[in-house]
């Protein structure tokens, strides 16, 4: 017993949550309105934030060995950090500006719903993985390097799977817009409101916008979401979201959606809907 109480007496008088491992050049903590120098070694708290200065890169481990790197001019934030084992864990941080890896370490395991990772944008969840991302005044993205990560905002999730990307806007996950097309065979028209025109390629399809293909026309739209909506020729849908998925309603004759999950054709009458790409 008295072993257990030794081992976890530090913890008990510090609240050390994890270290900055490794360090180049300038790296701060700003801890209570108080600026701190550090060093390898330097022991963590909730509520630190970290911030990296020009030419520098810090690397933190926490309890869990939950690892996060941060690159050059980079500001993060340790919200929230508690490691006990079990699924009451949880850590909840923000990258408030530049690049971050992060690799989850048991709290991906064993309470990956208490792990978060914020952005200006969104919010990032894990099942066990590695990703990386950028936040600055004019970019926002992030990259799952290993497993799946989940990005929410506003009610909406994206999945990312191994090696994909996402650039994080406002208009991603409150859009303005159902989806570009990307290219016209012959003609093709949309209706707004009372107004039609003939469409274009790069058009953005707005909410309620009913598009069109013409006699022996094809009209190709890529969707928010990266499914591809075929028109075939004299056939047209209106195109709206409802519940955070796309709904696409087919007025007449017929179109072909290929998503994420596999490619299907619909005719007039049918309603699809979409999320995250999928059917």
């Amino acid at each position: 017993m008295k072993r257990y109480l030794i081992f976890f007496l530090p913890l008990l008088l510090f609240g050390g949550i994890g270290v900055i491992k490794k360090i180049r050049n300038d790296v701060f903590v700003i801890r209570n309105g108080d600026t701190l120098e550090t060093k390898p070694g330097f022991e963590l708290l909730s509520n630190d934030i970290v911030v990296t200065g020009d030419k520098s890169k810090a690397k933190l481990v926490f309890q869990d060995k939950t690892k996060i790197t941060l690159g050059k001019n980079s500001i993060f934030e340790i919200q929230k950090y508690l490691f006990d084992g079990t699924k009451k864990s949880r850590a909840k941080f923000k990258a408030k500006y530049g690049f971050f890896n992060a690799v989850t370490g048991k709290i991906g395991k064993v309470a990956p719903d208490n792990f978060a990772l914020k952005t200006k944008t969104a919010t990032i969840g894990v099942r066990g993985t590695e990703f990386e991302g950028v936040v600055s005044p004019s970019k926002e993205g992030v990259k799952c390097v290993k497993g799946t990560i989940a990005v929410s905002a506003k009610g909406k999730t994206i999945i990312l799977n191994e090696g994909e990307s996402l650039e994080i806007t406002e208009e991603l996950f409150n859009p303005k817009f159902i989806g570009e097309i990307k290219s016209i065979e012959g003609v093709a028209f949309v209706k707004d409101g009372k107004n039609i025109f003939v469409a274009s390629v790069g058009h953005l399809l707005r909410p309620k916008e009913i598009l069109v293909a013409g006699y022996d026309s094809k009209v190709v739209l890529e969707l928010v979401d990266k499914a591809v909506v075929e028109v075939h020729k004299n056939s047209g849908f209106i195109g709206d979201f409802k519940n955070g998925k796309e709904k696409i309603d087919v007025l007449k004759g017929v179109i072909t959606i290929k998503a994420k999950n596999g490619e299907k054709n619909f005719s007039q009458g049918n309603i699809v809907f979409l999320k995250d790409g999928k059917l």
